[in-house]
């Protein structure tokens, strides 16, 4: 037996203080005077629900919240909790952010194996409604005491905590993606499709193309084995029974498409284009609703910008002005294709002076330019394109200003803690240190430290965090 008081002895005397008889309080909080006598005088007492403690608290003129830590008991008081009272009290914990409270139970809970089904329901439950933070503990509690390392529940778990775990860290999404990958084949197939499309994006944006390129071709694989088995369903709506997040023509297109450009990256110009006659025309996908017209179009907007690209990092720059206008007409594929563009003019020696007057990179706002990718592979097409203008720049020996683009390329690549590219660039400055004014030595002198200290503490470089 503990001494810590109860949670019907707080409001007993909390009642007591403020001169409540049960009459009073009845009609002061709303709960009936037989059941508050119940809860407080029983023997042995009635239960309490969470929306009569919240009657409860209100009525004493207490922050809702104020008594859940002793609640807890209340929910975990024998051998055998109240599955409905205890889920009550956990949606109610995650709806107001009593994080703590949730924690507490969770650790109690798992002590027994068989509430694992319930702990990953109200988990996926929270998601649904984003409650993230809050489902967070609940998938985190499941890969902790999961011991089935098979289970399904285990494998959405770990694919919920690396959606949950990605942002604009280089370093957190290395390690996320890492973690994740062995579990993306016990998914669910449906399921599968986005672990596998945020896996090679994630790469991507890391770019290690050798690992795009697997996870593209792993999602061509499967997407086409879910259109067979849609095509050949018997039910009216098969494409709308997928739980994956968007149209199944979007998996199909973007294995192509990743791969492409994984392919590209790797200089392997030829069997990259091969890839974009993959993608260019998918009018023929059956089961196109107005959301799938609309993603094939745009995969006709990408492959024709795809194809330029090829072209121009081939070195013809002839067709500059044609893919100028197409990013006239397709504003939102500025910054990917300016990024190619500049590095095309790097590797094949061609000005682009007047492209770059057109569509001028001069401030970190560039990076949130309207168009259909997500934030983090935005953020990573800016960082190259700053550093590919800083090596075109110093190639037309405007020093300074070179200088300048790759100092803001090298901060830039810190606020990602994206330290391979950081250190990616680094051979570039020292190779003009004897140009630099002593600020930007200065800049870069305190750049380094940063990353440095960083690495030996093994926290990142995350300045100002």
């Amino acid at each position: 037996m503990t001494n810590e008081p109860t949670i019907r002895s707080v409001i007993s005397r909390q009642l007591e203080r403020k001169g409540y008889s049960l009459h009073s309080f009845s009609h002061r909080s709303g709960i009936n005077r037989g059941t508050l006598s119940a809860i407080l005088n029983g023997n042995p007492p009635k239960p309490i629900s969470i929306g009569q403690l919240d009657l409860i608290t209100d009525a004493l003129e207490q922050p809702i919240g104020r008594y859940y830590p002793l609640y807890i008991e209340e929910c975990i008081d024998s051998g055998h909790p109240n599955r409905r009272r205890l889920k009550s009290f956990l949606l109610r914990c995650a709806e107001i952010d009593e994080l703590a409270c949730i924690e507490q139970v969770l650790s109690r809970l798992a002590e027994d194996l068989s509430y694992l089904p319930t702990i990953f329901a109200i988990g996926e439950e929270l998601y649904e409604a984003g409650k993230r933070e809050a489902a967070r503990l609940f998938y985190q509690s499941v890969c902790e005491y999961e011991k089935y390392q098979h289970s399904e529940r285990l494998a959405i778990s770990q694919y919920r905590l690396f959606r949950m775990n990605l942002g604009d860290d280089a370093e957190l999404n290395l390690r996320s993606a890492t973690w994740f990958e062995p579990y993306r084949n016990r998914l669910p197939e449906d399921l599968q499709l986005d672990g596998l499309l945020q896996l090679a994006n994630t790469y991507y944006t890391l770019q290690k193309w050798t690992y795009v390129e697997r996870f593209a071709e792993e999602l061509q694989t499967l997407a086409r084995q879910m259109y067979e088995l849609c095509r050949k369903s018997s039910s009216p709506h098969p494409y709308h029974e997928l739980r994956c997040e968007r149209h199944l023509v979007v998996y199909y297109g973007q294995g192509f498409l990743l791969k492409s450009s994984a392919l590209e990256h790797q200089g392997k110009y030829e069997e990259a284009l091969a890839c974009v006659a993959g993608y260019e025309d998918l009018s023929w996908f059956e089961g196109l609703d107005e959301t799938g017209l609309k993603e094939v179009e745009k995969f006709k907007v990408w492959a024709r910008a795809n194809r330029y690209n090829l072209e121009i990092l081939n070195g013809n720059a002839a067709i500059l002005p044609e893919y100028l206008n197409l990013l006239k007409e397709h504003p939102y594929e500025v910054l990917p294709s300016l990024r190619i563009i500049v590095e095309a003019a790097n590797l094949n020696g061609f000005l682009i002076d007047d492209v770059l007057k057109e569509f001028p990179v001069n401030t970190d706002l560039y990076s949130l330019f309207p168009n259909h990718y997500v934030s983090t592979v935005n953020k990573d097409r800016f960082l190259d394109l700053n550093y590919q203008l800083a090596i075109y720049l110093l190639r037309k020996q405007e020093m300074e200003e070179g200088l300048e683009k790759l100092i803001y390329a090298l901060k830039y690549a810190v606020s990602l803690n994206h330290k391979e590219f950081f250190m990616k660039m680094v051979p570039l400055f020292e190779q003009h240190r004897n140009f630099a004014s002593q600020e930007q030595l200065q800049e870069y002198e305190s750049l380094m430290g940063e990353v440095l200290k960083g690495a030996e503490v093994g926290s990142g470089v995350r300045p100002g965090h």
